[in-house]
């Protein structure tokens, strides 16, 4: 490529050049802007990894907004997408010297800059080049994004050790969802303290906006594109693309049908207990071909597998306890599923576990004896989950029976729309309603058990 045609493909994925938004009609995501924003002083790579279409590109295209903002030259920003046909077929890291030269070269950056890569994956060697640049020019910031399986690659670990901090990206949280599809609801919701709130009613809206996100879940393009039916097909094309080349490609797999067959059983049963001796003998394929595929789905964020939960760190790790399954979104449970049945309680246990997982940052783990508690955080904190307001005697029963044994003093029951604490032999039980975990942050809630 000669100098003028890189100098035109630049132009396009870098508007600020030219005085203009960068992030035009894209939906902000400040709570992944903090994080990221907190860590540009720093000498660091910056990694972010999550599934495919979780909408990285456009963070990065939203932070050069907000650098640009901040007082950052535009001219000290160079953003670059390396899926792009136009930059050849087999890209070699020749292509990334062409790049940023022609980009130093052109602009002329003055002290520190930024230069953000997204889809690192499609140039080969990538991790030697980021290695060399990173000790060659500290003046760089560097942000990379990349396919998950790739990023989180043993190459890329070996060669940026102490040199990469990855932040993982996942599908728009329910906050991120209303905020788009009603902002005025929103901010009615979220300004108002949760003692406030508790005396509300919840409305119609919200309803119905928290039904459609437990259906059709939180990947941008969905969110934005109302159609039911596109949707689905939308999400099953994410699948396909996901299982065909985040996996199969990146990991040689052969076996197609076994790992399609393996993923739509597993996302069908989220929220169950998964016995992979029996599921390897359902599907007709070896135990070890099983556990490799199931690294896979895991690799890229899209299943996760959940541990029985002990205080002691060697009973967390036996191997032998079934596990429970969970999906990085509920949208994939519709496209795969596509029954009659709604499935209320899966779809609510599998976006709470979402909700932890992704914006509480937190390690989970069910625990199951004589009662079963759905969530169990590290330090032990108990959390049932029902997808009703006519509780059920043993969400309550478990959750106590839990707290006695372990002789903990509170846990948490959500609901569909129940607000109410219980107290018996010291332990206390808030109930929640599952709007108000989803839109209320950690801190809030956990200072309820103080009031």
């Amino acid at each position: 490529m000669d100098k003028q045609e890189i100098i035109s493909i630049l132009k396009e994925y870098n508007p600020q050049w030219q005085k203009k938004k960068a992030a035009s009609g894209l939906i902000n995501r400040p709570v992944y802007l903090e994080r990221i924003k907190e860590l540009l002083d720093r000498r660091e790579i910056i990694v972010l990894a999550g599934i495919r279409r979780s909408g990285k590109s456009s963070l990065l295209k939203l932070l050069t907004d907000q650098l640009v903002d901040s007082g950052v030259p535009a001219e000290n920003i160079l953003n670059v997408n390396l899926e792009d046909y136009r930059l050849g077929a087999e890209k070699d890291v020749f292509l990334l010297e062409d790049l940023y030269g022609v980009f130093n070269e052109t602009l002329n950056p003055q002290g520190r800059h930024y230069v953000f890569l997204d889809e690192i994956q499609e140039v080969n060697s990538f991790e030697k080049w980021l290695r060399t640049q990173y000790e060659m020019r500290p003046e760089i910031k560097f942000i990379v994004t990349g396919s998950s399986s790739t990023i989180t690659s043993m190459e890329l670990a070996s060669l940026l050790t102490g040199r990469q901090i990855r932040i993982d990206i996942f599908p728009f949280s329910f906050i991120e969802f209303l905020t788009f599809r009603d902002a005025r609801l929103f901010t009615d919701y979220s300004k108002k303290k949760i003692s406030d709130l508790v005396i509300m009613n919840t409305s119609k809206k919200m309803e119905k906006y928290l039904k459609e996100y437990l259906f059709h879940g939180g990947f941008p393009e969905v969110i934005i594109n109302t159609g039911k039916q596109t949707n689905v097909l939308l999400l099953q094309q994410y699948l396909d693309d996901i299982l065909l080349k985040d996996i199969s490609v990146r990991y040689n797999v052969r076996k197609i049908r076994a790992l399609q067959s393996l993923t739509h059983f597993l996302i069908s049963n989220i929220s169950n207990e998964v016995n992979l001796k029996r599921t390897a003998s359902l599907l007709g394929i070896n135990r070890s071909t099983l556990l490799d595929l199931i690294s896979y789905l895991k690799e890229v964020y899209l299943l996760f597998l959940v541990s029985n939960f002990s205080f002691s760190i060697k009973e967390r790790l036996n191997t032998t306890k079934p596990k429970k399954v969970y999906c990085v979104d509920n949208g994939f449970f519709t496209a795969v599923k596509q029954t009659q049945t709604e499935d209320m309680g899966k779809r609510v246990e599998n976006l709470v576990f979402q909700h932890l997982k992704f914006y509480w940052q937190a390690e989970v783990f069910y625990w199951k004896s004589k009662v079963e508690i759905d969530f169990v955080l590290e330090n032990g904190f108990p959390i049932n989950v029902t997808y009703n307001d006519d509780l059920r005697e043993r969400e309550l029963v478990g959750l106590f029976y839990y707290l006695s044994q372990f002789n903990q003093k509170r846990g948490m029951l959500i609901s569909l729309n129940k607000f109410d604490r219980i107290e018996q032999d010291d332990h206390k039980v808030l109930i929640l309603p599952l709007w108000m975990f989803l839109l209320k942050t950690r801190q809030e809630v956990e200072e309820l058990f103080q009031n």
